[in-house]
């Protein structure tokens, strides 16, 4: 009997096309990670005070201070009465300079306002932020991170609107959209005159971009054979953690929050040659019956690589595929109809819920290094290079379940032996231990949830999960305010989570080596064991699978 992966054996493996199509790949994931984080650079706060009668240096000097201390000659002590406030000063208004520096030690006489004529920044970490352009600080300072929070909210979006059409109207048409959505409405967000406007098309951009990170992760899965699905799976995520040094290089350099946003989406346009150059998916379209697009995909493919079809091949794939068809329509619905499917989709859901939840809440604590933000936020990012080559390895030798599992457990106890150790390089050198394992098994995830369901709800299924991946996401900062009622409780919220995710994976049936499912039926006989299927072709026979 012929499928699919008996195809890819004869058009060669990872020829010339499944090159070009895996650069758009990468450069998808790259951009997603760009996209992302922006918002740390264009909306950082830095220092902020009142905006206040201002003396000369002339002045300041005849008072024996420096200019940076004149300014605060203004400042009350907030509550704590050891820092300057940021968001009062002085009633000082209608006071001239000479009545103002004959009371400058008795200021408190005359009480304290709000900032009432705006705020000078401290533009010596941020040059440009839309913080300062917009004042979001003292009562609007949450602003920054309910844009945050939208901008996640629209992952949730993209997961959902994306994954349903990337299995009702095929990869290729998804793609389109979602590379023309991200360049547009990532433009359209440098005009934005206000924060809700930037904060929806933030919303829209989000979608776009995770969506084509999405829809393109399953066409790399769906490309390739199973021996080389670790590897597509894995070292797409390099060029996701090169977006952290451009990040920090657009960052350091440009001293303006509008054009840091044009050239962080300007990149999309490099998508356009994808639609001529990335094809459907011929497993989608195999699966959707529709045999002569499939066929025409495939002697595109061969061509490309230089390589021949025997004749009759392609017609007895599509006779096979044919007689091998499910009479019942798989849907999300047909996958809940089976309870092991089910109990597959809730573990992977939770899991990948996990995963995001311990990412981001041990992420949070990156600034806290000691170091300048910008090198704060690249050893964030170099952390995760280790991890994905050891993500690779582990689930090339020891497995899926073994790797994501044993990763998870880690992290779970990375965070517990955080919770003792001392403030500093120690305490740090445990939670990047965390960080490391964490990132790990949320590659893995990703390749393990691609390999157990069957194509035609593949990216909705892996779409679903993405769901409660950002839903983890939202909620860990959340859990960080538990820490006023007990320092402790949101690393052992993180802890006990990861431990018992990572017990669950154990539960999911080991895809490595397996031929990737192309129906129910085959994501059902995935608890069985393969062994000539699996194992290489009649073509191939000492084929090695991963």
């Amino acid at each position: 009997m012929v499928n699919y992966d008996d195809i890819l054996r004869l058009t060669g493996r990872f020829g010339w096309f499944e090159t070009r199509t895996f650069l758009f790949v990468c450069l998808a994931t790259l951009l997603g990670c760009m996209q992302t984080f922006t918002q740390v650079f264009i909306a950082g706060k830095g220092d902020h005070w009142c905006r206040a009668p201002k003396l000369n240096d002339d002045e300041c000097s005849m008072l024996n201070y420096t200019t940076e201390e004149c300014k605060d000659l203004f400042r009350p002590l907030d509550d704590n009465g050891k820092d300057f406030s940021k968001c009062q000063k002085y009633n000082l208004s209608g006071l001239d300079h000479e009545t103002i520096l004959a009371n400058r030690d008795n200021l408190t006489f005359y009480g304290v306002v709000d900032c009432d004529d705006g705020w000078i920044f401290d533009r010596s970490v941020y040059p440009s932020t839309l913080t300062e352009e917009w004042e979001l600080v003292c009562d609007k300072e949450a602003v920054p991170n309910i844009l945050q929070s939208v901008y996640l909210a629209g992952f949730v979006v993209g997961c959902l609107l994306f994954g349903y059409l990337a299995d009702k109207i095929g990869r290729y048409y998804s793609f389109c959209i979602c590379s023309v959505g991200a360049a547009a409405f990532g433009m359209l967000t440098t005009l934005s005159p206000n924060p809700i406007i930037f904060g929806a098309l933030r919303f829209l951009v989000a979608a776009c971009s995770y969506g084509l990170v999405l829809v393109l992760f399953v066409v790399a899965t769906e490309m390739v054979l199973p021996h080389q699905r670790v590897y597509v799976g894995i070292f797409l995520w390099y060029p996701y953690v090169m977006g952290y040094f451009v990040l920090v290089f657009l960052g350091k350099f440009l001293n303006s929050w509008r054009l840091f946003v044009v050239l962080a989406v300007t990149p999309y346009i490099t998508m356009v040659p994808g639609f001529f150059l990335v094809k459907e998916s011929p497993r989608w379209l195999l699966t959707k019956g529709l045999y002569e697009q499939a066929n025409e995909v495939i002697a595109v493919i061969a061509k490309t690589n230089k390589k021949e079809i025997p004749a009759g091949y392609l017609t007895k794939l599509q006779e096979d595929q044919e007689a091998t068809k499910s009479e019942e329509k798989a849907s999300i619905v047909y996958i809940l109809r089976h309870p092991i499917l089910t109990l597959y989709l809730i573990n992977l859901m939770f899991n990948w819920f996990v995963q995001s939840f311990v990412y981001y809440g041990l992420s949070l604590g990156t600034s806290s290094l000691g170091v300048d933000v910008y090198i704060a936020f690249g050893i964030s990012g170099a952390v995760e290079i280790p991890a994905y080559l050891s993500s690779m390895l582990t689930m090339k030798y020891l497995g899926r379940k073994i790797s994501t599992g044993g990763f998870m457990i880690l992290a779970g106890l990375a965070c517990f032996a955080t919770i003792p150790a001392a403030q500093g390089p120690i305490r740090v050198a445990v939670a990047m231990v965390g960080k490391f394992a964490i990132t790990a098994s949320f590659a893995n995830i990703y390749v393990h949830t691609a390999e157990i369901f069957p194509t035609p709800v593949r990216t909705l299924c892996v779409g679903v999960c993405s769901v409660a991946a950002r839903v983890g996401g939202l909620i860990a900062p959340l859990i960080l305010v538990l820490e006023n009622t007990w320092q402790s409780l949101p690393l052992i919220c993180f802890a006990s989570s990861s431990v018992l995710a990572g017990l669950l994976v154990f539960f999911l049936p080991e895809t490595k080596g397996k031929l990737m499912p192309d129906t129910i039926e085959d994501t059902l006989k995935l608890r069985k064991t393969y062994v000539n299927t699996a194992e290489g072709s009649k073509n191939d026979p000492n084929e090695k699978i991963a």
